[in-house]
């Protein structure tokens, strides 16, 4: 991860400060770097913002006065904490300040474990499985904010990549993947404009952004949120599964375990195609796998060993 700069900090001191004058009743007393983003590593950092009592997370784009990212953002996470009042057990982060230039916006900081950080690191399948259910139930909440529709399954932006990817791996990864790629690119092809439910989406459902909370599950980063096929979240999250150890026995035919997928759809009920879902889901590990074997890419220890667990799992996938 890219060292911060002195303008960067300096930059977000001046934002707690301005936070502090806003709406805070009380000092701060520490502001901490806490991660920037891997695609916009440049423009967009959190900060955690201490206070004797509690803590935030300064959430700063400076790009976002002329996109407006983080404005929509806020105003999505104000609107969906209205949502989410009638769930017993999920939420959002809460809503905190909104900067009136835009550059910036806070919410609380969560001082709990991500799904991720469980999925990844935990020695107990009981435990994980409990965060698949979790996560389902957040999901199935969020799915309900307004009402579906149905939306033709269009899979070329999935087909093309996958294709032009394939052709740029090594040989040796070639002679592997090319009888999946040709599964793959059939099943999709006979799936093609097969309604399928559409709602209001997280858009980048990934294990980092829920919380898993005491009791609460709590769902943040909401700023890829829109309309589109429910199993595309679905998916984003289930593919953290590749890091669970398996039998083949044990992984079903979208590529996730068995036992986890289906904790997730114990509380996950809104009606989906699960030949579509399996399908996505196939692909989106092809498609992951793929992209780590690229000629411009040059993995880290963690892509690494995310690519070897791919293959893994897509090998018992397409058996």
């Amino acid at each position: 991860m890219t060292a911060v700069t002195l303008e960067e900090f300096d930059k977000a001191s001046a934002c707690a400060q301005e936070l502090t004058q806003a709406c805070l009743n009380t000092p701060i007393t520490q502001i901490r770097f806490h991660c920037r983003s891997h695609a916009f590593p440049d423009t967009r950092l959190v900060w955690k913002v201490e206070t004797a009592n509690r803590s935030y997370a300064l959430k700063l784009d400076t790009l976002s006065p002329e996109t407006e990212r983080l404005r929509k953002e806020f105003n999505q996470l104000v609107q969906l904490t209205e949502h989410f009042k009638t769930s017993k057990n999920n939420r959002v982060v809460r809503p905190v300040y909104m900067s009136p230039s835009g550059a910036f916006m806070v919410t609380e900081f969560v001082e709990r474990p991500t799904a991720t950080d469980i999925i990844y690191n935990s020695d107990d399948d009981a435990q994980v499985a409990q965060v698949y259910r979790r996560a389902g139930s957040w999901l199935h909440d969020l799915h309900g904010v307004q009402n579906a529709t149905d939306y033709a399954f269009r899979p070329r932006w999935m087909t093309d990549n996958i294709r032009e990817q394939s052709t740029q791996v090594p040989s040796h990864i070639s002679d592997i993947s090319q009888p999946m790629v040709e599964v793959f690119l059939a099943e999709a092809a006979s799936l093609k404009n097969r309604p399928d439910l559409r709602v209001f989406s997280h858009g980048d459902f990934h294990g980092l952004n829920l919380i898993m909370g005491q009791g609460t599950a709590i769902g943040l980063d909401f700023t890829e949120a829109r309309d589109k096929l429910a199993v595309y979240d679905i998916v984003d999250f289930l593919k953290a599964d590749i890091f669970r150890d398996g039998a083949d026995r044990d992984v079903d035919r979208s590529g996730a375990l068995t036992r986890n997928k289906e904790m997730f759809f114990r509380q996950y009920r809104h009606p989906i195609d699960t030949q579509i879902l399996d399908c996505c889901l196939r692909g989106r590990l092809l498609k992951d796998w793929l992209r780590l074997w690229q000629p411009d890419i040059t993995c880290s220890d963690f892509e690494l060993r995310k690519r070897d667990r791919l293959q893994l799992r897509l090998q018992q996938t397409f058996r």
